[in-house]
């Protein structure tokens, strides 16, 4: 994730809270396997409400939740996705972790030979499909490597240098 912040000296600028540095737009879509389409219909790179940032903590918590207690069945999951969904539609993470309960729950169903399974299975389905037609792509986990190591390896190839510069001499 990162964090567009602005400065009333030079604009806009992001803050990318994995490596703690000022990248430029050009690099985080260029590097960060986003896709255009991913721009252009608004799951990545675009701003987020005050109701939609409070709906990406409760999907945190869902998160958290599922870490700890491995609980796909009860609901609580699929409530805060829903919940995170009402405010934010686009909220790729919401729909994946959505798509990725039901397939968890459409596989304890055909196990337990649950008449419910085809319907689960279609709403998965549906989920999946949707998060594709928006653009979403998932990082495979060795190139996400190799841009962290690109990231503090290569910090001035595209650290906003403007920014700074500007930090640098209000501390001077």
């Amino acid at each position: 994730m990162y964090i567009k912040n602005r400065c009333q000296k030079i604009g806009w600028y992001n803050t990318e809270l994995t490596s703690g540095e000022f990248p430029i737009d050009a690099w985080i879509a260029t590097s960060g396997y986003v896709p255009i389409d991913a721009i252009r219909n608004g799951i990545y790179m675009d701003t987020l409400s005050n109701q939609q940032a409070i709906a990406q903590c409760v999907l945190d918590l869902a998160k958290s939740y599922e870490f700890q207690t491995k609980n796909y069945y009860d609901g609580f999951i699929l409530k805060c996705c829903d919940l995170t969904l009402q405010y934010h539609p686009l909220n790729v993470q919401a729909i994946l972790l959505k798509a990725e309960t039901f397939k968890r729950i459409y596989e304890k169903q055909k196990a337990d030979k649950d008449n419910q399974a085809p319907a689960t299975y279609n709403q998965m389905e549906q989920l999946y499909i949707k998060l594709f037609e928006l653009g979403y792509r998932e990082m495979p986990e060795k190139m996400y490597m190799q841009w962290l190591r690109s990231v503090t390896q290569q910090k001035e190839k595209y650290s906003n240098k403007q920014l700074i510069e500007t930090i640098k001499s209000k501390t001077k």
